[in-house]
């Protein structure tokens, strides 16, 4: 009986293939970001690669810099310049751990839909991750920058979206699931974060970018880049940026500031934010409603003001409301010059209404540019801080 087992079990363990494809990390150059450009009509393909080496020393300062940038441009496909780049690499390019692609800003205007082909049927992929356009830059520039923070630039440029995203709002992450639906949705166009280089471009690309107590070089995001179909139509302001975050709901926390009544400012710090979208008919004509409600701590008052009475409370609750309502018709406005609907207005009037929807679906673009969009928000300040009074007002 146990001989039988034996063999058996010999035999079942000859089925098993094991990881019959993998690969040690000396046979394979680990990708953390790609860049995408086009010129003419070929792919200018960008890829940061880990040097494994550098990135596993404790050492400090390393012999060689953490990553390095491989590009080649003269494929006429996407998929062509990406495996073109075996020409310049010692090792396979393995693209399982990308963080972030980087889609240069003249390539974003001619259309990205045809670009993302490529990514969304590649098996070694994951989805997770973060889409951006260089604004006023290429992505080939904007790979070779060293970030003095981070080894690896590519963790910096996901770590400062996440945490911009969160702690300020003026960006989305969007990753490749999210941009894919936001395209083949007839009622909402896409957005994407965008991100600049901030100094000089070429001292970025060497050593002393790292060695500097104030770098002369840095990544910085920069409001959002708005889309109509699949083309850049132009740029939002940070103001802009963050009334589309209001509109959605996607801001965990940011800073208002706020005029007082008497001369100086206010900060009020938004812990949090809830937003929906519905829409109506008033006949035959669409009608969106924005409604936000946000709730908020007092976390600077460089004025005069009493904050221990009822009024003053409520003054500034109505001031916040006007201010983020203010903040929300800004960036629709600006949306409405792009013809682009960011905000998914058309899902809320497909959802209210799927016939009257069918009709105007083909042009609604056109429809949008006049859709009457109402904002109300509800401010509700929770904390005023440890002290009711300013010292500021007795050491005056």
């Amino acid at each position: 009986m146990k001989a039988i087992q034996t063999i058996l079990i010999i035999l079942f363990m000859l089925t098993l293939s094991g990881c019959w494809n993998s690969k040690e990390l000396d046979q394979i150059s680990i990708t953390t970001a790609i860049g995408i450009d086009k010129k003419d009509n070929t792919y200018n393909v960008s890829v940061q690669l880990l040097n494994n080496d550098e990135i596993a020393s404790n050492n400090a300062v390393g012999q060689r810099l953490p990553v390095v940038t491989l590009q080649v441009g003269s494929g006429s496909t996407i998929f062509e310049s990406m495996r073109m780049l075996t020409t310049t690499s010692p090792r396979k390019i393995n693209t399982s751990h990308l963080r972030i692609l980087v889609i240069g800003e003249e390539m974003a205007k001619e259309g990205i839909g045809q670009m993302l082909d490529v990514f969304s049927r590649d098996h070694e992929l994951r989805s997770d991750f973060n889409i951006l356009v260089a604004k006023n830059t290429t992505a080939r520039e904007l790979l070779q920058v060293l970030t003095p923070l981070e080894k690896i630039p590519a963790n910096k440029l996901y770590s400062s979206l996440v945490s911009s995203a969160k702690n300020w709002g003026i960006t989305s992450n969007i990753d490749l699931h999210q941009l894919i639906y936001d395209l083949v949705d007839p009622g909402k166009e896409p957005v994407l974060s965008s991100v600049h280089i901030k100094g000089n471009p070429v001292l970025g690309k060497s050593r002393s970018n790292l060695n500097s107590v104030i770098p002369p070089t840095v990544l910085q995001y920069q409001g959002l880049a708005v889309f109509h179909k699949d083309q850049l139509a132009g740029w939002f302001t940070d103001r802009e940026s963050k009334g589309y975050n209001y509109a959605l709901g996607n801001i965990d926390s940011s800073i208002v500031v706020l005029p007082c009544q008497a001369e100086g400012l206010m900060s009020i710090e938004l812990i949090r934010t809830k937003a929906n979208i519905k829409a109506n008919f008033m006949g035959e004509h669409p009608e969106a409603n924005v409604h936000v409600q946000v709730e908020g701590n007092i976390g600077e008052v460089s004025c005069p003001m009493n904050l221990n009475t009822t009024q003053t409370i409520q003054t500034i609750e109505q001031q916040l409301s006007e201010e983020i309502k203010q903040t929300i018709q800004d960036a629709v406005n600006k949306a409405k010059s792009y013809k682009s609907d960011i905000f998914g207005f058309g899902t809320a009037v497909h959802r209210a209404n799927y016939k009257k929807w069918n009709l105007m679906k083909d042009h609604w673009d056109q429809v949008f540019v006049d859709l009457p969009v109402h904002v109300t928000v509800q401010a509700k300040i929770k904390e005023t801080g440890s002290v009711v009074e300013s010292f500021i007002d007795t050491m005056e």
